[in-house]
């Protein structure tokens, strides 16, 4: 599974993915209302900043599981899917994500 895949997996299976681009939005524009007026970025550059963090938080993931999976050559998705179902990784993953606060 590469990072594409992960991504959509999380995007059809968990609710991970939703809430940490909802809470970065949220960030985003907290941290642009700070800005002075004429410094303010508009909605385009807000969105390109979310989706870099949501790249980073997908690599983070990604390293992670990928560091403790161990890939069927033949079926690498099965086995990916198989290790997130047997050790619970997207319930623990949505935890965390309501968990997390940016500062």
């Amino acid at each position: 599974m590469n990072k594409l895949e992960l991504l959509e997996y999380l995007e059809m299976n968990s609710t991970a993915v939703i809430t940490f681009k909802s809470k970065a939005l949220d960030y985003q524009n907290m941290k642009n209302q700070k800005r002075q007026p004429a410094k303010r970025w508009n909605a385009a550059k807000i969105e390109r900043a979310v989706d870099k963090m949501l790249d980073q938080f997908i690599d983070s993931i990604f390293n992670k599981l990928k560091s403790a999976i161990k890939e069927d050559k033949y079926n690498p998705r099965d086995s990916w899917i198989k290790f997130m179902d047997t050790n619970n990784i997207l319930g623990g993953l949505e935890e965390s994500v309501i968990e997390m606060e940016f500062e």
